[in-house]
């Protein structure tokens, strides 16, 4: 007897949904790049569960008659190619036939659909890949798919699910991304019956960008565009951060090829050697690249789900890309200071305040709680055991409004004034259970977008454990209620902007991870950074005197919570090798 059989079409299909839908999101993604495919204008995404329970997309597209909607459901039925040349001339997301009889196999599918012409509609309703139901229906223009209880007969593959809150952060990157590549169409993601975005048909890129990002993302980047004639022609258009301007993560990098996002080593490749001079270590650029190119020229159908891409001319793309960002930066005017203006502003610096002497007695300044600093010129006793621990310094002064020069038992340092403060702010908070509650009578309103919101969303339990009460308040709006009295200045739109990043590296669903200590750390660590003193900012030399006494009196890291060195040390004996002396 045989040992190879050839497998049932049912566990065939079950088989092959494995590549195709992963997840909640996978659905999304196929169910919506169909919706774009049909010329639609108006996508509504539904949700329950972050997906688990209900997916349904609702377009206004070229709808299907009967006999379409009966077929799509057929594996390798497609209306997107009819022969193999047709492979290499797509102009469409979907092409192989596979989506719908994946999907349709582990779960129980709804369709209503009618195209333009059909007098009435049709309605299949599908379990487990088999047809339960098919009739006549009143229905508008376009398709509807309600796709239900996912994995429903694969509990093996259900288990693997994540929570809700997870599975929604999932969707709506992919929602994020769609709606970035086509500002034509009005796109809504409603949960549990909130909306949660709604972006209205705009004309250009960049409008679709202020409505995603905001304007303060936007503004701060550099546009550029060109044609170029490769085998066939070629065009970018790009919106990228200018060089002071960058970010602690690559999240915010996004390729479009023919619209459809990718992830490509190629372009991001292009990106970095475009910025190489611009950028320090762990530095990366906000990028979203639009690129459109022949379709011949580039094959799609390298990954199962159509993440990647594969360039005929590499080399020809690469210098492209890497060419046109790199002249824009080029091209744009510094922000930073010149050598004679920070020089400037360190020798008034000295004659403000005579210069501290290494005979003065020493002292220490309070903990710093905020912005402007209170009392600085009055000293405090410190008790002989600790002045044996604090070492002799005598300030300088500070330069570029940023670094701080001391004389420190003996050795020349610089002091990055953010980085010390953020430090000693940070190990305060940390030490106390709850810091003291400020009410605001007026609540603050926070505005992010779509994926940001998200891990905010998520982090609410661990906000208000630190004493900020946020609430969410529309669809990525929240209304700040309660703050840390530490915190009043603070800019909670740039710090709540900024967590959501780092909390982003902890991936959806930190909130239910058993490491609960992780995302309070993240917290911490950005309340501090917000409320720190800030580079371009300037201190009187008491000031400096009362920050390097006040960090130099605590045993704390040398670096910031973030990783940022706080000091570096010029030993006499290099500057002397550097003077020749030696």
């Amino acid at each position: 007897m045989s040992k190879i059989i050839v497998l049932s079409e049912g566990l065939a299909n079950k088989i092959a949904a494995g590549e195709v839908v992963e997840r909640p999101a996978s659905v999304v993604k196929e169910l919506v790049e169909n919706a774009i495919d049909a010329k639609s204008n108006w996508i509504v995404i539904t949700l329950m569960e972050g997906g688990i329970k209900l997916v349904e997309v609702q377009d206004n597209g070229e709808g299907m008659t009967r006999e379409d909607a009966l077929l799509s459901f057929a594996r390798h039925a497609t209306s997107k190619l009819a022969k193999e040349e047709d492979l290499f001339a797509l102009s469409t997301l979907g092409f192989r036939g596979e989506a719908l009889p994946s999907i349709a196999s582990v779960s129980k599918i709804g369709l209503v659909t009618r195209s333009v012409g059909s007098i009435e509609g049709s309605e299949i309703v599908l379990t487990g890949g088999t047809i339960e139901k098919e009739r006549g229906i009143g229905a508008p223009i376009g398709s509807t798919f309600s796709v239900s209880d996912l994995f429903y007969n694969t509990p093996a593959r259900r288990k693997f699910l994540k929570s809700p809150a997870t599975e929604l952060g999932h969707i709506s990157q992919i929602v994020f991304q769609l709606a970035l590549a086509h500002p034509e169409i009005n796109f809504q993601l409603i949960h549990q019956g909130k909306k949660l975005l709604s972006v209205p048909t705009v004309s250009t890129q960049k409008d679709r960008l202020l409505q995603l990002y905001g304007g303060d993302v936007v503004n701060a980047c550099l546009e550029a565009g060109g044609s170029f004639d490769l085998d066939g022609k070629m065009t970018l258009h790009a919106f990228f951060s200018k060089a002071p301007v960058l970010k602690n993560h690559r999240k915010d990098q996004l390729f479009f090829v023919n619209r459809r996002p990718v992830k490509s080593p190629l372009l991001s490749h292009a990106i970095y050697e475009a910025y190489r001079s611009f950028l320090m270590k762990g530095e990366h650029p906000f990028c979203s690249l639009y690129l459109s190119i022949d379709p011949s020229c580039v094959d799609v159908n390298v990954h199962p789900t159509k993440k990647e891409v594969r360039f005929q001319n590499t080399d020809e793309v690469y210098k492209s890309v890497k060419n046109l960002i790199r002249e824009q930066l080029e091209g744009a005017p510094p922000a930073s200071r010149s050598l004679q203006a920070g020089i400037k502003d360190f020798l008034p610096l000295q004659s403000r305040t005579p210069s501290a002497s290494v005979t003065q007695p020493m002292h220490s300044a309070p903990l710093w709680t905020g912005w402007p600093i209170e009392s600085l010129t009055t000293p405090s006793v410190v008790a002989p055991a600790a002045m044996a621990a604090i070492p002799l310094i005598r300030a300088i002064g500070q330069v570029y409004e940023t670094f701080l020069l001391a004389e420190i038992d003996g050795e020349f340092v610089l002091i990055d004034q953010h980085t010390a403060h953020e430090r000693m702010l940070y190990e305060s908070f940390l030490k106390k259970k709850r810091l003291d509650i400020q009410p605001l009578l007026i609540p603050r309103q926070v505005d992010l977008p779509l994926p940001r919101a998200s891990f905010i969303m998520e982090a609410l339990p661990f906000l208000q454990e630190v004493g900020l009460k946020i609430e969410p308040y529309g669809e990525t709006t929240f209304l700040v209620r309660e703050i840390p009295a530490e915190l009043t200045k603070m800019d909670l739109e740039s710090f709540l902007a900024d967590l959501s990043e780092d909390l982003a590296e902890l991936g959806p669903g930190f909130g239910l991870i058993h490491d609960k200590e992780s995302p309070r750390l993240k917290i911490i660590a950005g309340m501090a950074c917000h409320a720190a003193v800030r580079a371009n900012q300037s201190l009187t030399l008491d000031e400096v005197d009362a920050l390097l006494h006040d960090y130099f009196s605590r045993n704390t890291p040398p670096t910031c919570p973030h990783g940022r060195p706080v000091i570096i040390k010029y030993p006499l004996l290099e500057l002397e090798k550097q003077f020749r002396r030696k």
